[in-house]
């Protein structure tokens, strides 16, 4: 009979025994969040095969050894499905992810892993919408984010969780490649579109350099891709671990300078506590919050309308001054 153990998440894994721990070869999972267990049978689990979690089965004849878990936590037993899931906790033992492991997985947005990750495969995310990733490090702060940002072209953002409880959220927007050709040699020159590529320069040997990361904010405001702007600079205000005075200074300043699209993209992400930070700093002008009640309004945001009401309102004492005359 198959093995049984209770877990997060209905899968149904194909696994072999390796001398560092279990290799999942296959998780067939139909649900929008899939927790993969830390250990199946007692040991842990270091590696996702190639294809593990794709909607293309893997070549599993060279896997004479290979035996089937079944994880449960009370549902039906699974009938693989990619384009179902969402969101992926990776185990937190995992030391390789495969080739393809996630290939056409085309509404995972969400990753969380930990720094034990030491490799990627080749194109293991590819067409996967990523857009958030939860990244837990351990003392040294090393992980495999250089090769998760070379896989995740579009805009991303990054939850960096260190030890003793210190985080720090990190935004890289998109970038692209274009190929020009010169006329006269006729050969190809590759331009980078958009300030993203720089800014995942900024991870070096698997560590963050969060000055380099601060100093891509010129680029980006000389681009002119101010929803950019204001994404690094709320993440960085709002979570400023390793954040220079200068930097500090330079956000602040960004975001009073372009609080209108501040505001837009906090409405529209419907991200209240973020608007309650923006207020707090007061960087918006009179007239930048008289429009920010507009826009409240017209989508229909009747909780952020109240807190920007709320900050229009004077404080006491500095109302209308009324004199008399006797």
């Amino acid at each position: 009979p198959m093995e049984q153990q209770t877990g997060e998440s209905e899968l149904l894994l194909t696994c072999r025994s390796t001398p560092e721990g279990v290799t999942l070869l296959r998780c067939a999972a139909d649900t929008p969040h899939v927790v993969l267990p830390d250990r199946v049978l007692g040991e842990p689990v270091t590696a996702l095969g190639p294809y593990a979690l794709s909607q293309r089965e893997p070549d599993l004849s060279g896997c004479p050894d290979a035996f089937r878990v079944r994880v449960t936590c009370g549902g039906p037993e699974p009938r693989h499905d990619a384009s179902a899931i969402r969101s992926v906790v990776l185990p937190a033992m995992l030391k390789t992810v495969g080739d393809y492991t996630f290939y056409n997985c085309r509404s995972l947005s969400r990753l969380t892993l930990t720094g034990s990750v030491e490799r990627l495969g080749s194109d293991s995310f590819m067409n996967c919408p990523l857009q958030s990733i939860t990244l837990t490090l351990g003392e040294d702060g090393r992980s495999c984010l250089r090769p998760l940002l070379a896989d995740c072209v579009a805009d991303l953002e990054v939850v960096l969780c260190f030890p003793h409880g210190e985080e720090a959220r990190l935004f890289f927007p998109a970038w692209h490649e274009e190929l020009e050709l010169l006329a006269a040699p006729h050969i190809f020159q590759t331009r980078i579109q958009g300030g993203g590529y720089a800014c995942r320069q900024c991870v070096q040997n698997g560590v963050v350099d969060f000055g380099a990361y601060d100093s891509c904010l010129d680029r980006l405001l000389a681009e002119h891709d101010f929803p950019s702007v204001c994404r690094m600079a709320l993440d960085r205000l709002r979570w400023p671990l390793r954040l220079s005075a200068g930097a500090e200074a330079a956000y602040r300043s960004a975001l009073s300078d372009h609080g209108e699209e501040a505001v837009a993209l906090l409405l529209d992400r419907r991200d209240t506590e973020g608007l309650s930070f923006l207020l707090a700093q007061k960087l918006l002008s009179p007239a930048q919050r008289a429009a920010a009640c507009d826009a409240a309004r017209q989508r229909g945001n009747t909780e952020a309308l109240a807190l920007l009401l709320e900050d229009l309102r004077p404080a006491p004492g500095q109302g209308l001054d009324k004199s008399f005359d006797l």
